[in-house]
């Protein structure tokens, strides 16, 4: 397995020495806190209003809607103003929205139509985020950051919620909302100070056009598809069928509900492991890595379809964590180096629309499903997508090593770091100022709109973060 790929190599450069990410990562960190606390605030809103888990489910359904309507108009105009801008501007429209919650008493209509428009602003913030962290990072640093940004998620991930439940149940949904307010706030005073490098956008053209050109850097690179296409999968057939049965199972098999919030702790346990590891791991062969990692989910509903005993259930779910964000990390540093950097966000908001189209739907139709096939048979098909989907992708070009016989991103070589006009650089030699190199400099010849132009990244996580449900 060490020789398929890879040894271990030892990170190069400093990356919380980087003051760009630091203020990145710390701002991220805080909207992540926001991200976990928002939904337990409004749940528990609802329910004081009289709601019924049907009204609950409707709500917080009103954030997939955001993500899937504004996903692509979200990395459009992260491609076209500066990345920073595009972060600071959604997240004072979520310390505005959140703020409309203070007041108190507030219909389900209105906490719906809130639900909908902080995940319209973070449609609008994530690809930017991805984008800006991608320029402010050297080649070097990318797996670090990348992963440390996964322990942010991930961290949220575990303690957010009950931190969430114990103000709301102990004080009031208004407290909620306050602690959800100081955290965008915070958040946002953060980027203020940020000097995020210039990438120079490309000619402007119509919506359409420019989305299509973002479709385009994905459709021509078979390992940048299929990795799309393969997550979207695996979070409809195999990851969506273990959210809603393992509840199911802890109940009828163990007896309570222990099992089931022990296994999702223990999810994000392992991965927290992952992207620790993925912080000092290069693997000479990242797709392959993250191909498997990706696939170890498939015991998840293997274990569930066949309940051997809690111990071997949170094994399961301890590997799957890891596998996830192992593949997470590989992802979203081989997507900054070879994705341009003035389509990047355009890229990242197709592979997090993919994801958000895919999950709930998954989740609508694993109760159906389960009715019509049985639960074991359902869980067992769904083991058996959850290794062969994954699996199947390491036949397309450039798929075991996350790379494409295309040039270079700028992050890595085309971009030419020399600011103009007098020398400005940052702390530890980062560029303040990127420009393009001139198109007869690149390799192939051509002009910026025929031949590819200069490249850089993804959460997942990220992070999606590609957000994980």
């Amino acid at each position: 397995m060490r020789k398929l790929l890879g040894p271990a190599r030892p990170a190069d450069g400093s990356v919380v020495r980087n003051r760009g990410f630091r203020q990145l990562w710390l701002s991220f960190t805080m909207s992540v806190a926001a991200d976990q606390i928002f939904p337990v605030t409004v749940t528990i809103a609802a329910l004081d209003a009289g709601g019924t888990a049907s009204t609950v489910g409707a709500i917080l359904t009103g954030r997939w809607l955001a993500l899937i309507v504004f996903a692509l108009l979200g990395g459009l105009w992260a491609d076209r103003l500066p990345r920073r801008t595009v972060m600071v501007a959604s997240l004072g429209f979520q310390c505005c929205v959140v703020a409309t919650g203070l007041r108190g008493g507030a219909s389900t209509a209105l906490l719906t139509l809130l639900v909908f428009l902080v995940g319209a602003a973070e449609a609008f913030h994530r690809p930017a985020y991805q984008a800006c962290m991608a320029s402010v990072l050297t080649p070097d640093q990318r797996p670090a950051a990348a992963a440390l940004a996964s322990v942010s998620w991930r961290l949220g991930a575990v303690i957010g919620p009950g931190v969430g439940a114990s103000v709301v149940t102990a004080w009031s949904p208004r407290i909620g909302f306050i602690a959800v307010l100081a955290a965008y706030l915070t958040g946002l005073v953060l980027l203020l100070p940020l000097r995020e490098p210039v990438v120079t956008p490309e000619r402007r053209a119509s919506a359409v056009r420019e989305i299509a050109d973002g479709l385009s850097e994905v459709s021509r690179r078979p390992w940048v598809m299929g990795g799309i296409i393969a997550i979207a999968l695996q979070q409809m057939l195999t990851i969506a069928p273990g959210l809603v049965m393992l509840p199911l199972v802890s109940r009828d098999v163990f007896g309570d509900d222990a099992v089931y919030g022990t296994a999702l702790a223990l999810l994000s346990v392992g991965g927290l492991a992952g992207a620790l590891i993925s912080m000092r791991w290069r693997p000479v062969r990242p797709g392959l890595a993250g191909i498997i990692g990706v696939a170890l989910y498939g015991a998840v509903p293997l274990t569930l379809a066949w309940p051997v005993s809690p111990a071997f259930l949170y094994a399961c779910y301890i590997l799957a964590g890891l596998g996830l964000e192992i593949y997470g990390v590989q992802w979203a540093v081989n997507l900054q180096r070879e994705i341009p950097p003035e389509r990047l966000a355009r890229v990242t908001s197709v592979d997090w629309l993919a994801s958000s189209i895919m999950t709930p739907l998954g989740l609508t139709l694993t109760g159906p499903a389960s009715a019509a096939l049985g639960r074991s048979t359902l869980l067992a098909l769904s083991a058996i997508a959850g290794f062969a989907v994954p699996l199947a992708t390491l036949f397309l070009r450039g798929m075991p090593r996350f790379r494409s016989d295309l040039p270079p991103a700028g992050g890595d070589r085309a971009v030419d770091a020399t600011p103009a006009g007098p020398a400005r650089r940052g702390r530890h030699g980062v560029a303040l100022t990127h420009r393009r190199r001139p198109a007869q400099s690149r390799p192939g010849g051509g002009n910026g709109d025929d031949s590819h132009p200069e490249m850089s990244q993804r959460r997942p996580s990220g992070s999606h973060g590609r957000k994980s449900s």
